[in-house]
């Protein structure tokens, strides 16, 4: 479950860079610093994640990831808004809700154990960035198949 969050994080991160130098953003290094329950469904998880930004200043926000399994939905993350600095190298500090969906079980969640999981697990992505001159912009991406963002992160 660790890795998921931090590659769902990654991949929410990744989703905005479209264009010229956002092409050129990294992420680094994602580093779990706290884990705590939330509710009895969800998770509230600290992360450190260290990012390359040769770009302007980038407010993102409403960044959210529903986490799909064989057409069921598992559960969404959410990352609380950050603004990346332009032309900088720098770790953030940020905050993250997972939330299972009501329709999910304790032995739904053992399918993440499943060799084949990855294979059959889809992201929805959803990112609101905005320029620091004030043009602002959503980027959606459906059906990201999480192995293809296992491989590239």
């Amino acid at each position: 479950m660790r890795r998921l969050i931090v590659l769902v994080l990654a991949a929410m991160l990744v989703t905005f860079t479209g264009c010229g130098k956002f092409k050129e953003i990294k992420v680094n290094s994602v580093k779990m610093e706290k884990v705590s329950p939330y509710g009895l469904r969800g998770l509230n998880v600290g992360l450190a994640v260290e990012i390359d930004n040769p770009a302007v200043q980038i407010k993102l926000s409403d960044m959210e990831a529903n986490i799909e399994y064989c057409g069921k939905v598992l559960g969404k993350v959410t990352v609380d808004p950050f603004t990346m600095k332009g032309r900088t190298v720098e770790t953030y500090h940020l905050d993250a809700t997972v939330t299972l969906s009501e329709n999910v079980s304790l032995y739904d969640m053992l399918m993440v154990l499943d060799k084949n999981f990855m294979d059959k697990c889809l992201v929805d992505i959803t990112v609101k960035g905005k320029l620091k001159g004030g043009l602002s912009k959503t980027i959606t991406k459906n059906d990201v198949p999480l192995k293809k963002l296992m491989n590239s992160a």
